[in-house]
């Protein structure tokens, strides 16, 4: 089931399904393109931030910028 990236609890990998928007070029620049695998890392004090790991990279993006993702939750392993 896809949802929103900002929906992904911190810490839950996930894997990009789609990017939308007009940001979409950007985003597919920075290492958001389908089937990468995205980390997200915390929470941003203030909120309206969170961090993501990319790529082995760490990429700050406002909600707005990462609402533009679709992703699937990754299965973890028990």
């Amino acid at each position: 089931m896809w949802k929103n990236i900002t929906e992904v609890p911190v810490e839950q990998p996930c894997f990009v399904y789609g990017v939308q928007g007009d940001s979409r070029l950007r985003l597919f620049d920075l290492g958001f393109f389908r089937g990468s695998r995205v980390l997200p890392l915390y929470e941003c004090c203030g909120g309206g931030t969170r961090v993501y790991r990319v790529k082995d990279t760490l990429i700050a993006l406002r909600n707005g910028d990462a609402a533009c993702i679709s992703v699937e939750e990754a299965v973890q392993d028990e």
